[in-house]
């Protein structure tokens, strides 16, 4: 953003609150980028695990996890059903939650969910080029690091059915 949206003048940089924010040069207004939700789902049939070819940008052709972004009016969970019929074109139900991912450089916060796909047979819908079930020792490449550490906090999880923390909010 350049202009300010309440009176047009230039936005600069400048350190408040700790931060580098853009802020008017006249008025008080300053921007502040919030992260955007992002909620998805690692859904399973028969001890396999969904995952999606991507078919945009950033990492086009890669294997990721069926995602999207936390409409107004949508739970969490409701947008990673939504992505997986969307994406997929499978129906799943909700366990669990996995957990929340953030860091201090991305522009979305994680919420990711674990479940099972109640009907359909997986393929590629809206931005994904393919759907398929993997084995999760038999994994493509993934498109994101993330992708590594959320799977890493699955088998955690799953190694000790009576693990009662969850990793809200990790790095990643």
């Amino acid at each position: 953003m350049q202009f300010c949206p309440k009176c047009a003048s230039a936005l600069e940089e400048r350190i408040l609150e700790g931060k580098v924010r853009q802020a008017c040069t006249t008025c008080d207004f300053v921007f502040y980028r919030d992260p955007k939700p992002v909620a998805g789902v690692l859904a399973f049939k028969d001890e396999k695990l969904l995952l999606i070819q991507r078919g945009n940008e950033p990492k086009l052709g890669l294997w990721s996890f069926p995602t999207g972004y936390v409409d107004i009016g949508d739970t969490p969970a409701e947008t990673a059903v939504r992505e997986a019929k969307e994406e997929a074109d499978v129906d799943v139900e909700l366990d669990r939650l996995l957990g929340v991912y953030s860091n201090d450089s991305r522009t979305v916060v994680l919420i990711i969910y674990v479940g099972r796909i109640i009907a359909g047979t997986p393929a590629g819908r809206a931005e994904a080029l393919d759907a398929r079930l993997f084995a999760l020792d038999a994994l493509p490449e993934l498109a994101f690091d993330h992708d590594y550490h959320i799977l890493e906090d699955l088998v955690c999880s799953n190694a000790d059915p009576h693990q009662t923390e969850r990793p809200i909010n990790k790095q990643i």
